[in-house]
C-alpha cells in the first residue's frame, strides 16, 4: 500500500483541524498526515479515523511518543479548537499580490515558473483560502520539496526548515544551496503598501484592500540563478521590475536548466536504460535519473 493517502482522505483530515496543526498556539496550515490507531509500521492503513493533520515538527513529536491516542482523538474531535484555528486564515481570502523577481503580480495565482514548470502557486479551495503549491526545482537527482494544496507530499533531506506557527513564513534550504522562502503580510491599506515598497502603483483603483502580499525568495544552487522580492540575479546580471494586473503567470522564465529533483516521483522506469529519462531533461535514462537505479 502506498503511505500518500487518497486525496478524499486528506481532505477530511485537513478540514476536521480547521486547515491548521491543532495542537495548542501552533496552526501551521503546511501539513504531513500521522497514523496512530494502529501506527503506520503495525498496519498500513488509510483509515481517516485512526490519522491526524499535523505540521512537519509536531508529526515528529508524535512519532517520538509524545501524544497518547487518546490525545490525539481529542485533537481530532476538538470542533472548538478547529474553528478558531480556521478564523486565525482570514488574510488567506484575500486578493493575491505577489512579489517574485523584483516584479509586483496582483491576482495572478501561478507565482514563479521556469522552463514552463511551475515551481511556485497557489490555488483557492471551495471556500476561497489560498492554498500554496510548491516543486521545488533542482540540478541535482535529489529529492527536493513537494506541497501540494498545503500538503507536504515530498521533502527530501534539508539542511534547515523554518516554518514558524500561523503559517505565514516557510523556508526551506538544501547543502548545495537549492533554496526557499515563501513569506506573507497582510496590506490594509494602499498608503501601508507604498509605504513600504515605495511603489505608486498601490494605489490603483483596482485594488481591493486589505490584500495579501507573499514575497518569494528562490534559489537554484549552483546556477547562479536567484529571484528575490527585490529582483533577479542570473549570473550576477539583475533584472526587471513592474507591477503587472492579471494574467494567467507571473514570473516565467525560459532557462533551459538540466533539473532532476524528486527522482522518487518519476511517472516511470524506461525499459531501456539508453531511453530518454521521463524527467524531461533531454538526457539518456542512466545519465540522469537512471544513476540513481
Amino acid at each position: 500500500m502506498n503511505r500518500t493517502p487518497p486525496i478524499d482522505v486528506l481532505r477530511k483530515l485537513r478540514s476536521e483541524v480547521g486547515f491548521g496543526c491543532p495542537i495548542d498556539n501552533c496552526a501551521n496550515p503546511y501539513l504531513e498526515w500521522h497514523h496512530f490507531d494502529p501506527p503506520w509500521h503495525t498496519e498500513n492503513h488509510h483509515n481517516p479515523e485512526g490519522m491526524i493533520a499535523l505540521c512537519t515538527h509536531h508529526h515528529k513529536v508524535a512519532d517520538g511518543g509524545a501524544f497518547t491516542n487518546d490525545q490525539l482523538t481529542a485533537f481530532k474531535n476538538n470542533k472548538v479548537q478547529a474553528e478558531k484555528v480556521k478564523g486565525q486564515f482570514d488574510w488567506l481570502r484575500n486578493d493575491l499580490l505577489a512579489v517574485v523577481g523584483g516584479i509586483f503580480y496582483y491576482n495572478i495565482l501561478k507565482v514563479l515558473q521556469i522552463d514552463g514548470h511551475d515551481v511556485v502557486w497557489f490555488k483557492r479551495d471551495e471556500e476561497g483560502y489560498l492554498r500554496l503549491n510548491v516543486k521545488m526545482l533542482s540540478i541535482l537527482p535529489r529529492e527536493r520539496a513537494l506541497i501540494e494544496d498545503n500538503i507536504w507530499k515530498n521533502i527530501g533531506s534539508p539542511k534547515d526548515v523554518r516554518s514558524p506557527p500561523q503559517g505565514k513564513e516557510l523556508q526551506i534550504d538544501y547543502e548545495n544551496g537549492d533554496h526557499l522562502l515563501v513569506k506573507f503580510l497582510v496590506v490594509e491599506t494602499a498608503t501601508l503598501g507604498y509605504k513600504k515598497y515605495n511603489n505608486e502603483a498601490f494605489f490603483d483603483d483596482r485594488i481591493k484592500y486589505p490584500i495579501t502580499v507573499v514575497e518569494v525568495n528562490y534559489v537554484v544552487g549552483g546556477t547562479g540563478i536567484e529571484f528575490k522580492s527585490s529582483g533577479t540575479t542570473i549570473n550576477q546580471i539583475r533584472l526587471g521590475d513592474g507591477f503587472i494586473f492579471d494574467g494567467p503567470t507571473g514570473m516565467s522564465i525560459k532557462l533551459n536548466l538540466v533539473c532532476r529533483q524528486n527522482p522518487s516521483l518519476l511517472p516511470y522506469s524506461p525499459k531501456s536504460r539508453v531511453s530518454p529519462c521521463p524527467c524531461g531533461s533531454g538526457l539518456i535514462f542512466k545519465q540522469c535519473h537512471g544513476l540513481l537505479v
